[in-house]
């Protein structure tokens, strides 16, 4: 399989001929759960590989094809559809981690849905101010000058990337296949209240008690309580910031209610929301 490196650098040469076309959907409807559609507290980027994906989203539809380029703006919901045309489908999906990045490449599955093939978990210290490029590749910008605005930030973001994967360290942090398919699940749908081990299990598979002794061999602690530990960090990062209420940041992570939402926090914590909010900003 052609390594991750050399595709992100197809993609950045064709950037820097002026090639590349760059889809970037309208934000509206966000941080909505929808049948069939996903949205995340940051935005993703979707590298076309083969084939193409049918983007159905709250403002537009649109086909992605081979070597196109897709960034999803934060919270807004979106479905995605493989399409086999010349080539087999194939993606790569790039979203942020706690503590980096996380790179997966997506293939098309006989019953319609995408599976992992290859991912990469890199930690970095970098993943916090990279994404910030994407998330300001939505900004309203003087349509004349939107095209190049949006491609340099695009390019700062993969040369980032490509620095990462080029680093003597590697800074990788490699799974098996089914763990690494199943943390690809569980960040997919860490906003999701109904997310669970034994949902993710079915998906993938295998039975939720296999999954979780697997899961608990190579990442030290149960699924379970590593989805609690994920939309945690997440929360915490979004409440360093004050565009979000603390209700609206629970619903983000996946917290069914806003009281729940607090009780696990101050367990794991020791502060209410709010309190480390203050804490964090003052």
């Amino acid at each position: 399989m052609i390594s991750l490196a050399k595709d992100i650098e197809r993609v950045v040469a064709s950037l820097r001929a002026g090639r590349l076309k760059v889809r970037v959907p309208r934000s509206s409807d966000l941080f909505r759960w929808k049948p069939r559609s996903f949205f995340h507290p940051y935005p993703e980027l979707f590298i076309q590989t083969g084939g193409a994906t049918d983007f159905d989203c709250p403002s537009e539809s649109f086909r992605l094809r081979t070597w196109e380029v897709c960034v999803m703006p934060t919270g807004v919901p979106h479905a995605e559809k493989p399409i086999d045309l010349k080539t087999p489908f194939g993606t790569i999906v790039f979203m942020r981690a706690r503590d980096g990045f996380f790179l997966h490449r997506g293939l098309g599955a006989p019953d319609g849905t995408i599976h992992g093939a290859q991912a990469e978990h890199l930690v970095s210290s970098r993943g916090r101010s990279a994404f910030r490029y994407l998330e300001e590749m939505s900004a309203s910008v003087a349509e004349k000058h939107r095209s190049g605005f949006r491609h340099s930030l695009l390019e700062v973001f993969l040369v980032t990337i490509l620095g990462e994967l080029h680093r003597p360290s590697g800074g990788i942090a490699s799974r098996s296949p089914l763990i690494a398919e199943a943390e690809k699940l569980a960040r997919t749908l860490l906003g999701n209240p109904e997310l669970a081990v034994a949902g993710i299990a079915s998906t993938l598979g295998c039975s939720a008690d296999y999954l979780s002794r697997r899961f608990h061999e190579e990442r030290g602690m149960t699924l379970g309580a590593w989805i609690t530990r994920e939309r945690l960090e997440m929360a915490r990062d979004l409440l360093s910031e004050p565009r979000h209420s603390v209700a609206e940041i629970g619903w983000m992570c996946g917290f069914s209610s806003p009281s729940y939402f607090i009780r696990v926090f101050r367990q794991q914590t020791g502060f209410t929301p709010r309190a480390w909010r203050e804490a964090a900003n003052s």
